[in-house]
């Protein structure tokens, strides 16, 4: 047994206590002087040095698979103009001495930021990379590809393809392909795109892992799991789970963006919550829409900065009630990716159909709904919806959401706080890897609505702040709520998995603008120490 002591541990919402007992996997008490009295002599003593302690991080919704991947990528997410673009790319091919034979794919960039020339890269731009090379590049929302010609005629893309799932091959006044795909268009070459070998995923989730508990993760509901590659995909979960290398727990998000390979997998005997502790099967995930940055999200009356545009419904009505209804059926949760306030209109549409007035026992649930109104939320709040909210995108669409849907829809919209207060269980994710999967960035723009180098007074409706208890508890507790798991953790409670963290100053006292700058001296995972700061002199916990 070990005997924590000398703590700020946190219980709930203004209650701490000093010492915590640790039993193998389990926390077995909580308490003070009393406790430490009573077990100084049986257990290994502990000395926290006035560390704050909080439950292990829980991120409700990322692709972390795609994130250890995306951390060996060419960098884009910084890129301020298309002609940087073009030049870093150059240089990369360059340094890396790519031939004929290879391919560039990468991730991240955000044509929201480029000064030179705002728009979406397309073959013109892509061919100034290379012209013999492949290259393919993915929005920072993964939700746009943009190609060079090489890419476009290896790829097979021409006037021809047509998307099944949503989306669109844009085309040229002749009607050829201009090399930008959204939504499900990408799905059209996606399985054609190089990958790293097996062994090489399995390493580069062992490196996301180190620093996914290095910021404080203990778990995660990871979406990698995909439509003909889902078994694949979990089956590196299974092998790093018995060669003991899981420094995290997962809950797995099923990814349908085809439903054909829905009843396949029902028919193989999956269930909700099959699994361990460490390795656990999760909801269906399903897409409703696509994005504000990308001017895909399904919105009800048409982009105020692009009239005629309503962005992109993935799916017709029928269809998502369909898979809702077919999920429900096989007694699985379900989530969806809603971001306007047409996506999320259908989401409830296709979940009151499939539910028929009974309650949301399985608890479904909605990702992101980020473009809303009253009515809107009143539905989701009657029916008792989750929601999975990502306060780190206003870093990006707090320059954009004006522009894009008004003031009018822009002043019901990301109503987090409002959600929360009405009693709607609502965790934290980072969507990994659209933004960084570093959890405090998230909190700070959860409690502060800035941008994170924003130093005006108030942010983003600063009335839809949560405060740093509820943001939080949404980042522990109710990560666990969303897997059914409220019981075993997301608390530092008896019973509870020994899933913790130390930090080096009290969150719950300092600055908001402190919380970027935290640091994790430990984490702590099923009672075994997965992570440790390497500090030179004695710990100052402010």
């Amino acid at each position: 047994m070990k005997l924590y002591v000398n703590g700020t541990i946190y219980i709930e919402r203004e209650q701490f206590a000093t010492t915590m007992l640790v039993d193998n996997e389990y926390i077995r008490a909580v308490g003070g002087r009393e406790l430490y009295n009573k077990y100084k002599d049986k257990a290994e003593v502990i000395d926290l040095k006035g560390a704050t302690v909080i439950p292990g991080l829980n991120d409700s919704h990322l692709h972390f698979l795609m994130a250890a991947e995306y951390l060996e990528m060419l960098k884009l997410t910084d890129v301020t103009s298309m002609q940087e673009l073009i030049e870093r790319s150059k240089n990369y091919i360059k340094e890396k001495q790519y031939t004929e034979e290879d391919f560039l794919y990468t991730e991240g960039w955000n044509q929201n930021y480029f000064t030179d020339i705002q728009k979406i890269p397309d073959r013109t731009d892509l061919d100034k990379i290379s012209t013999t090379i492949p290259v393919a590049m993915v929005r920072v929302d993964r939700h746009i590809m943009s190609l060079n010609s090489k890419a476009i005629e290896q790829l097979n893309i021409t006037k021809f393809s047509f998307p099944k799932n949503g989306g669109e091959v844009k085309k040229d006044e002749n009607g050829e392909p201009t090399g930008v795909l959204t939504e499900g268009a990408i799905d059209l070459v996606r399985p054609f795109l190089p990958e790293p070998s097996r062994e090489k995923k399995k390493q580069l989730l062992k490196q996301a892992m180190k620093l996914a508990n290095s910021f404080g993760l203990t778990s995660m509901h990871v979406n990698d799991a995909k439509d003909n590659k889902i078994e694949e995909t979990l089956s590196l979960y299974k092998e790093l789970e018995a060669e003991k290398k899981l420094s995290l727990r997962f809950y797995h998000q099923i990814w349908f963006n085809d439903d054909a390979y829905m009843q396949p997998f029902f028919d193989k005997g999956y269930k909700l919550g099959q699994g361990s502790l460490y390795n656990k099967i999760g909801p269906v995930k399903l897409f409703s829409d696509g994005t504000l940055g990308a001017r895909t999200a399904a919105l009800r009356k048409a982009y105020s900065d692009d009239p005629g545009n309503y962005g992109v419904e993935t799916k017709t009505q029928e269809q998502l009630n369909h898979e809702v209804q077919v999920a429900v059926e096989n007694d699985f949760q379900v989530i969806i990716h809603g971001i306007g306030d047409k996506g999320v209109e259908r989401i409830l549409d296709a979940f009151d159909y499939a539910l028929a007035g009974k309650p949301n026992d399985l608890r479904l649930g909605i990702n992101h709904i980020q473009i809303t109104d009253k009515d809107l939320l009143e539905r989701v709040i009657d029916k008792g919806y989750l929601t999975y909210v990502q306060p780190i995108f206003l870093n990006d669409d707090i320059p954009i959401i004006y522009d894009r849907v008004g003031e009018i829809r822009a002043q019901n919209s990301y109503a987090f706080e409002t959600l929360r207060k009405a009693g709607v269980h609502q965790s934290l994710s980072t969507d990994a890897p659209i933004v960084t999967f570093d959890p405090w960035a998230n909190l700070y723009c959860a409690i502060t609505r800035k941008r994170l180098d924003e130093k005006s007074a108030n942010g983003f409706l600063p009335e839809e702040s949560m405060d740093i208890y509820s943001a939080v508890d949404a980042y522990t507790y109710e990560s666990a709520y969303a897997s059914f798991e409220e019981n075993v953790k997301g608390r530092i409670k008896s019973g509870y998995l020994a899933d913790f963290v130390l930090l080096d100053r009290n969150i719950f006292t300092c600055e908001p603008s402190e919380l970027k700058e935290v640091q994790v001296l430990s984490t702590v995972v099923g009672g075994k120490e997965v992570f440790r700061k390497e500090i030179n002199n004695e710990i100052n916990c402010k």
